[in-house]
């Protein structure tokens, strides 16, 4: 059987569609800018990628969990596109998400003189995750049940892995997966901030993130939902939008925040996904990198794919989408793969925004300036994560 994604559902920076966040791809435009849904004054970091709507940024009343927000007009722009729920009993429909944590609105906090969880829960400034995401999947009837993963920048990556070797081994019949995340809100900026990981540049915040460069300095934060629908090639209503042929994850536990810098486990997942996907190193045409613009994530990268393709990764284009839209983390795979879609169904490798100057330690081939129009049959697609979790999947061109 084939697993294949056969719609889309999507809110980020990009836009607030599938077509919309298409048309923001292939035109290239920064989508990072300053953070308009909550005060910045004395915050030393100011940028972030925010979800947009036509061009504009949206803007939510305090206390609105984004993500949950977003997540809901994602599920009804899939729905409407795909008909899942009208092709589908809900005891065939699994939803498995990447998502972000439990939210509250610490300015409001910050208010009171006196904080506990009773205050929170009874003024509705704490968001638990779990009972709200049980409401969700009852109201949208997903009866096959659902999986939730909270592995920071993997989440969606391995929800959509996980979907990929269900349908695969025939122990579901129709998986929505993706994920859904926000980090526009003060105590994500905060969080973030203290552990070094956001850009410190005093460049404009188009410009802050510079992915696998010699100048990164770090990544700014950003916000994505977006969803897809995941079947079997001959259940299909429409041409199907690409193919997923192989997953692999591991985990290196070297450290809270920092890559494994010699790759080497990184490189296991990367493998086990080859593997699956029965494929050779040779048989990648692209690979779209993690590349949050980091410090030490390019060279980290580099090392893991070395470790594959040895010197013609030198050769094989590669990609990164955080430079346009920022960091989703719970959700950046699952924005990412709008990025596999456009270049299977395009045959291009688009530019990495903000890439000028090539890291003496990571000479991957970056695309920059105009698209890159190849022959693209096969995308390697990887991620890593805080922890030290390490994904990869292999997306394939769609062929009847």
């Amino acid at each position: 059987m084939a697993a294949v994604i056969t719609g889309i559902g999507a809110c980020s920076p990009l836009g607030c569609s599938f077509s919309e966040s298409l048309e923001t791809l292939r035109e290239g435009r920064p989508q990072i800018d300053d953070i308009r849904n909550f005060p910045v004054d004395g915050y030393p970091y100011t940028a972030a990628g925010e979800i947009r709507r036509n061009g504009e940024v949206v803007r939510t009343p305090v206390g609105v969990d984004r993500k949950m927000h977003f997540l809901e007009l994602a599920l009804k722009e899939l729905s409407s596109e795909s008909a899942f729920k009208e092709r589908y009993t809900p005891g065939q429909l699994m939803l498995n998400l990447g998502i972000g944590i439990d939210y509250f609105e610490l300015e409001t906090c910050m208010e009171s003189e006196k904080i506990s969880l009773d205050i929170l829960l009874s003024n509705g400034l704490y968001h638990n995750i779990a009972p709200e995401m049980k409401e969700l999947v009852s109201r949208w009837q997903f009866g096959a049940g659902y999986h939730l993963f909270a592995s920071a920048c993997t989440a969606s990556a391995h929800a959509i892995g996980l979907s990929w070797r269900l349908l695969r081994r025939g122990l579901a019949e129709a998986i929505v997966t993706g994920g859904s995340d926000s980090m526009i809100f003060p105590g994500a900026y905060l969080g973030f901030g203290a552990l070094g990981a956001l850009s410190a540049s005093d460049e404009p915040a188009p410009v802050k993130c510079h992915p696998c460069d010699l100048n990164s300095n770090g990544t700014v934060l950003g916000e994505a939902s977006v969803v897809m629908l995941l079947e079997d090639s001959s259940r299909a209503s429409g041409t199907p939008l690409a193919e997923i042929i192989g997953y692999g994850s591991s985990t290196d536990a070297y450290s809270v925040t920092d890559p494994e810098p010699s790759g080497e486990a990184a490189a296991w997942a990367v493998k086990e996904a080859l593997d699956e996907a029965g494929l050779k190193p040779e048989q990648i045409d692209c690979i779209h990198l993690h590349g949050t613009g980091t410090v030490k994530c390019a060279p980290a990268e580099y090392n893991c794919l070395y470790r594959i393709f040895g010197e013609r990764l030198k050769e094989i284009p590669a990609y990164s989408m955080k430079g346009q839209v920022g960091h989703m983390i719970g959700s950046c795979t699952a924005l990412e793969v709008l990025g596999v879609v456009y270049s299977l169904q395009n045959q291009v490798v688009l530019p990495t925004v903000n890439f000028c100057t090539p890291h003496p330690e990571a000479p991957f081939r970056m695309v920059t300036g105009s698209p890159l129009h190849t022959p693209i049959r096969h995308i390697l697609k990887i991620n890593s994560a805080f922890g030290g979790h390490n994904t990869a999947l292999v997306f394939k061109r769609w062929e009847k």
